[in-house]
């Protein structure tokens, strides 16, 4: 580490390497990434890596359209792979008011130019035919949905922004952060102090334990999330082509292929726990919670409907884990209220998808003062 940067970004998930990756191909180049462990240690490199571009709101369907085409361009920027499988996903519409909200997706993405289709049950069965679709009235496809390898996309972008001269700390842990009379930011690690112009609060499910530093409380919790790893499915490995992602509303569940078997991750609607209300051990990596399938048994239940074979399946793993959430579920980018050059890039509970597109519109931000979308959705002072 040299002696002071531009920038200093604090933590090395999917939403902290993608604000390095963008604020170097944006001229910043003078910056430094603080990881306490190896980048994706914290709640990135559990996760099930889906990049859907399905969202209601226009500007953050802009902020899901920068993963994909990112995630694609990468190798050939790098020469790392980012591990992106464009699987194309399905989700599924069980009433006329699902119905109506696809219609609306399908008029706004096509006009972010994001290719989305309105298909039937029996199309639905020609991309997946091992749903039971006899309650499905349409199904949402886009065709440029996938699932990217959480490490392998996050290192790739860590690399493009350090083939520009972006430098990397790890295990490196920020151990306090002072304002300093000249406007600039003292960091202070175990391994030494660093200073620069700009902070970035990229800490993930450390958010809140790092803002507490400077006297802001992040409005970020983590709850722990869980997807299930089944064994070989006989009728999975039989398919010689890929399975969209499967979202399935009854369930509350996604379903993607994983290898000859599937991955199904419910999301319950009552019962989930929180973790680290109190504050989170900093000396954990890669770290997973021990699983709860009593809390997603009813939901697990539904998914067997919805994929029979999944009733008969044996359960290969379990992974458990928590994920940030904010109040309104919206991810937090952008200036810290009262705070100068203090930024903000965290609270995405999915943050493969949303780091590209987060960093690509806070380094507008940073550098330039504005961006080309509307972020007050985003905004942490909203």
């Amino acid at each position: 580490m040299k002696e002071e940067y531009q920038a200093i970004i604090v933590g090395g998930g999917a939403m902290g390497v993608g604000l390095f990756y963008h604020l170097a191909h944006e001229g910043w180049t003078d910056i430094l990434l603080i990881e306490k462990g190896e980048l994706t240690s914290g709640s990135t490199w559990h996760a099930a890596g889906l990049v859907p571009h399905f969202i209601g709101s226009l500007n953050m369907a802009k902020v899901h359209a920068a993963a994909p085409k990112l995630y694609t361009e990468l190798e050939e920027e790098t020469g790392l792979s980012a591990g992106w499988h464009p699987t194309g996903a399905i989700r599924l519409a069980l009433s006329d008011s699902e119905v109506d909200w696809f219609r609306y997706v399908n008029g706004m993405l096509n006009l972010v130019g994001v290719e989305s289709h309105l298909i039937s049950p029996n199309e639905i069965l020609d991309h997946h035919p091992l749903l039971d679709v006899s309650d499905v009235k349409l199904g949402f496809w886009t065709p440029n949905d996938g699932w990217s390898d959480p490490s392998s996309s996050t290192n790739a972008m860590a690399k493009g922004a350090r083939q520009l001269g972006a430098e990397v700390a790890r295990h490196t842990l920020v151990t306090d952060m002072n304002l300093l009379p000249d406007g600039k930011w003292e960091v202070v690690t175990d391994k030494g102090s660093v200073i620069a112009e700009h902070v970035v609060n990229a800490a993930g499910c450390y958010a809140p334990q790092l803002g507490e530093m400077v006297g802001y409380e992040v409005p970020i919790v983590s709850v722990i999330h869980q997807y299930l790893v089944t064994e070989a499915i006989p009728e999975v490995a039989k398919l010689d082509f890929d399975l969209p992602v499967i979202r399935d509303p009854r369930a509350s569940c996604y379903y993607r292929r994983e290898i000859d078997g599937l991955i199904v991750g419910p999301y319950e609607r009552e019962g989930a726990e929180l973790y680290g209300v109190d504050g989170i051990d900093w000396d954990l990596h890669f770290y997973l919670t021990p699983p709860n399938h009593d809390v997603l048994l009813p939901w697990l239940e539904l998914a067997a409907k919805r994929i029979p074979v999944f009733a008969e399946a044996g359960i290969h793993t379990t992974v458990s884990g928590p994920i940030t959430h904010t109040p309104d579920s919206g991810y937090l980018m952008g200036p810290a209220p009262g705070l100068k050059n203090y930024w903000v890039c965290a609270g995405a509970s999915i943050g493969v998808t949303q780091g590209p597109g987060a960093g690509k519109y806070l380094a507008q931000w940073m550098v330039h003062g504005q961006t080309e979308i509307n972020v007050a959705e985003m905004d942490p002072r909203r």
